[in-house]
C-alpha cells in the first residue's frame, strides 16, 4: 500500500499570516504542514514592516516572540508634516501618534521588517512542536474537496524548481498566499472572488540603509510635500548595522517606466532644500493601488483566506501586516478546537463573521486616506499659507480624528454570535475614551497582584488556547461577598459544572519543561558545551511547577480561572479569611477536593493604584484609580461581574454579578459551542 500523507492543516505561504497561523496550532498542539512557493532568503527584506497596538498586544500574550520583536524594532510615538519650496521649509503639524485614552499597554507603532517578524514566529513554532519547517520551493496547484480520508482535502503541490509534483491530503487548508493567491484563483469557479476596483495611482516603497540628512525629523514618521511631489518617511530598525529609512512616494509615470534611480531621484528633490545621502537602496518596489476585498472568506469551511489573499489596499496605514496576524490568530485558536474535538464546526464560521466586517472597514477607509494624499499631489503649492494646505491638514486631521482607534485595534467589537453573547442580542457598544469591555470588544491591560507570591502581574494572561474566567468579585468586605464566592467554589466541585463536562481528555495546553524552559546559547558555542549549571533558559510563572501548586485544582485544558478583588492582600478578611481557603491543612475535606476558586496562583488583588488613561476623555473616573481594572472593565466594587475572555483576549460574555445565577449564564455561553 503506498504511503498516504494526511496532515490536520496545509498552510499556503510562509508570511506573517501563514507563520501566525502555524504559531497559534503549535501551541496548542496541532503540528500543520507549511509550504511556500519562494526561497527563504526571498523573505529577508523589504514588504511589510508596522506593528500596531492590538498586533502588539496579541504578540505580548505569546511572550518571548514579542520581546524578541520590541528589541529589534524602531518605536515610533510621533508624526510630523513639512512643506518645501525652494530654499524654505517649515513643519507645519506635529502630532502624537495615539493617545493614551486608547487605553493600551503598547500605545506607539513599531517598525520591524517582515522578515524577521516571520523569522521570530517560525522559531516560536519550531519551539512548541519539533519537527516543524516550511517546505520552502513548494507551490499550490489545485486540490478537490473532501474526496481523501475522512473526507479530507486532496492537494497538488509542485517544487518551483525541478517540477516534481506530489499530492498530500489535508483536513484544512490555509490560504496565505498573498495577493496573487494560486489557491483564491483555484476558488474562482466555485464564485469565490475579490470585489473592488483599481485606482489611478502608482506607488513606490524604498528602504534606504546607511542614511546621512540634515532633515531635523527622520526619526518620527514624517510627510513632506513640495512642488516635486511627497514623500512619505519612516524610520525603521537598523539594517546590517546601519541607520535606514523607508521611502513612500507617488509616481507620475507607470511602474515599467522607472528605476530604483528615478525613485532616488525624484525623493531628494522632494527633501529640498535638506541634505539627503545614503549608501544604498537595500530594497525597493512599486505597486498600483487598489482597495479589494473578498466575497467570502472559506470554501465549505474547508479551505479558509487570510491576509493580502482576502484583502488588497495600500500601505499607507500600514494596517496589511496587522490585519493578516490578527485573521491568523482569530482563525488558529478556533481551528484547534474544532480539530481537537472541544468545539463543533460552527465555531469555524465564526472567523468569517468577525474579520470580514473588520477588512471592509480597512478598505473603505485605505480608499479614503489614499484619495487624501493624491488630492494633495494634484494640488499647486504656492506658499506655506496656503488655504489648500489648511484645508488638506484639516482634512487629515479629521481623518486621523475618526480612524486612530481602528488603525491602533483598540475599537473592534465583534458582532453577537456563538462565541459573542449580550443580552438583547445586539452589539453593545463602546465607548472609546472611556470605562469598560462590553462584549465583543478587548480586554483592557491591568496590574493586579497575585495572591500566592505578592507579584504586581498583567491581568491578560498569556495565550495557551484557553479561555480565561475572571470573577470579578469586588470588596470581600461587603457582606455575603465570600459567602457567594464559597457557594460557587462548591458548585464548581461537583460532576455538573463545566470543568466536569468539558475537555477531560484533552489538554490544549501543556508541555513538557524543556520546552517552555528553552535553553540559551552562548553564541559561537553549541549548547552540549555548556555545563548544566550554567545553561541559560527563560520562562514564565505558569510553564514550571509551583510550590503552591498542590492546594489548588489541577490546569484545567480548556478553562483558566482568576478572582479579583479590590480588597488590599493585606486586609484581616485576606489574612483571615481567604488565605485559609486557599492553603487547607492536610487531611481536611477541602484538602481532599482542590479548589478552583481559592487558587492561590490565581487569586488576584487589584489594589495597584494606576494613571487613568481617560484624563481627558472621562475625567468624572478621576485622574488616579485606586482599583484599575474594575475601572477600566467597569464593575461596580459591591455587585461584582463574571466576564469570559476569549482566547484572543477579546469578552465573550460578560454577566454583573457573581452568584450561582450569573454563573448558570457563564455555563450556558459555553454549552453553544463546546461538546
Amino acid at each position: 500500500m503506498s504511503f498516504v500523507e494526511i496532515h490536520d492543516v496545509l498552510i499556503v505561504g510562509a508570511g506573517p499570516a501563514g507563520l501566525m497561523s502555524a504559531t497559534v496550532l503549535c501551541r496548542m498542539g496541532v503540528k500543520p504542514m507549511v509550504v511556500d512557493a519562494t526561497d527563504y532568503a526571498d523573505h529577508q527584506y523589504g514588504r511589510s514592516d508596522a506593528l500596531h497596538c492590538r498586533a502588539m498586544e496579541v504578540m505580548e500574550s505569546l511572550g518571548l516572540p514579542m520581546d524578541q520583536i520590541r528589541h529589534m524594532g524602531r518605536k515610533l510615538y510621533g508624526r510630523s508634516f513639512w512643506e518645501n519650496s525652494g530654499n524654505a521649509s517649515k513643519r507645519t503639524a506635529f502630532a502624537r501618534f495615539y493617545p493614551t485614552f486608547l487605553d493600551l499597554n503598547e500605545d506607539y507603532a513599531l517598525c520591524l521588517r517582515q522578515g524577521l517578524i516571520e523569522q521570530v514566529l517560525l522559531q516560536d513554532a519550531q519551539r512548541h512542536e519539533d519537527g516543524l519547517d516550511v517546505q520552502w520551493g513548494w507551490r499550490f496547484l489545485s486540490m478537490e474537496l473532501a474526496v481523501g480520508p475522512d473526507g479530507s482535502t486532496k492537494v497538488l503541490l509542485e517544487n518551483s524548481q525541478t517540477h516534481e509534483q506530489r499530492t498530500v491530503f489535508a483536513r484544512y487548508v490555509l490560504a496565505c498566499d498573498g495577493g496573487k493567491s494560486q489557491v483564491r484563483r483555484w476558488a474562482a469557479p466555485l464564485g469565490v472572488s475579490l470585489k473592488g476596483e483599481a485606482l489611478s495611482v502608482t506607488w513606490c516603497v524604498l528602504d534606504a540603509v546607511g542614511i546621512n540628512s540634515d532633515f531635523p525629523d527622520l526619526e518620527r514618521l514624517s510627510v513632506i510635500r513640495s512642488d516635486k511631489g511627497i514623500v512619505l518617511i519612516i524610520p525603521r530598525e537598523p539594517i546590517n548595522g546601519k541607520p535606514a529609512a523607508r521611502f513612500d512616494i507617488q509616481l507620475e509615470k507607470s511602474r515599467d517606466e522607472v528605476g530604483a534611480e528615478d525613485i532616488t531621484h525624484m525623493i531628494k528633490e522632494i527633501f529640498k532644500p535638506f541634505r539627503l545621502d545614503w549608501d544604498e537602496v537595500n530594497w525597493w518596489s512599486s505597486y498600483d493601488v487598489g482597495q479589494r476585498l473578498i466575497n467570502q472568506y472559506d470554501v465549505d469551511n474547508k479551505v479558509f483566506f487570510i491576509g493580502d489573499a482576502c484583502h488588497t489596499h495600500s500601505p499607507r496605514a500600514g494596517l496589511g501586516l496587522n490585519t493578516a496576524l490578527l485573521e491568523a490568530h482569530n482563525l488558529g485558536w478556533k481551528l484547534a478546537l474544532v480539530l481537537k474535538k472541544l468545539a463543533g464546526q460552527e465555531l469555524l464560521a465564526t472567523y468569517a463573521s468577525e474579520r470580514y466586517a473588520v477588512a471592509e472597514y480597512l478598505v473603505n477607509m485605505d480608499r479614503e486616506l489614499v484619495g487624501l494624499y493624491a488630492g494633495l499631489e494634484n494640488q499647486n503649492m504656492k506658499d506655506f499659507s496656503s488655504r489648500d494646505v489648511g484645508e488638506w491638514l484639516e482634512r487629515l486631521r479629521l481623518f486621523q480624528t475618526a480612524n486612530f482607534s481602528y488603525q491602533a485595534g483598540a475599537s473592534i467589537v465583534y458582532e453577537p454570535s456563538v462565541i459573542v453573547r449580550t443580552a438583547s442580542g445586539k452589539v453593545d457598544p463602546l465607548e472609546v475614551g472611556k470605562p469598560g469591555i462590553p462584549a465583543g470588544s478587548r480586554t483592557r491591560p491591568a496590574r493586579v497582584t497575585r495572591l500566592s507570591d505578592s507579584n504586581p502581574v498583567n491581568a491578560q494572561p498569556a495565550f495557551d488556547g484557553r479561555f480565561a474566567i475572571y470573577v470579578m468579585a469586588g470588596n470581600l468586605e461587603v457582606p455575603t461577598t465570600l459567602d457567594k464566592l464559597k457557594e460557587l467554589d462548591t458548585y464548581l466541585r461537583t460532576s455538573g459544572s463545566i470543568f466536569a463536562r468539558y475537555g477531560q481528555d484533552v489538554d490544549v495546553h501543556a508541555k513538557p519543561i524543556s520546552r517552555r524552559m528553552p535553553s540559551l546559547a552562548a553564541p559561537g558555542k553549541e549548547a552540549p558545551e555548556i555545563p548544566t549549571g550554567r545553561a541559560l533558559y527563560t520562562y514564565s510563572y505558569d510553564d514550571i511547577p509551583q510550590i503552591t501548586d498542590g492546594f489548588c485544582a489541577p490546569p484545567h485544558s480548556l478553562f483558566r480561572m482568576s478572582v479579583v478583588t479590590t480588597t488590599s492582600s493585606s486586609e484581616r478578611v485576606i489574612l483571615d479569611g481567604v488565605m485559609a481557603l486557599a492553603y487547607p491543612r492536610a487531611g481536611t475535606p477541602e484538602a481532599q477536593q482542590p479548589s478552583r476558586i481559592f487558587n492561590p496562583s490565581h487569586l488576584f488583588c487589584d489594589d495597584i493604584p494606576a494613571l487613568s488613561p481617560f484624563r481627558s476623555t472621562a475625567p468624572e473616573v478621576g485622574d488616579i484609580l485606586e482599583h484599575p481594572m474594575h475601572a477600566k472593565w467597569a464593575v461596580d466594587e459591591k455587585e461584582g461581574a463574571i466576564i469570559v475572555a476569549r482566547p484572543d483576549g477579546h469578552v465573550g460574555m460578560r454577566v454583573e454579578g457573581f452568584g450561582e445565577a450569573q454563573w448558570a449564564e457563564i455555563e450556558k455561553y459555553f454549552d453553544e459551542f463546546l461538546q
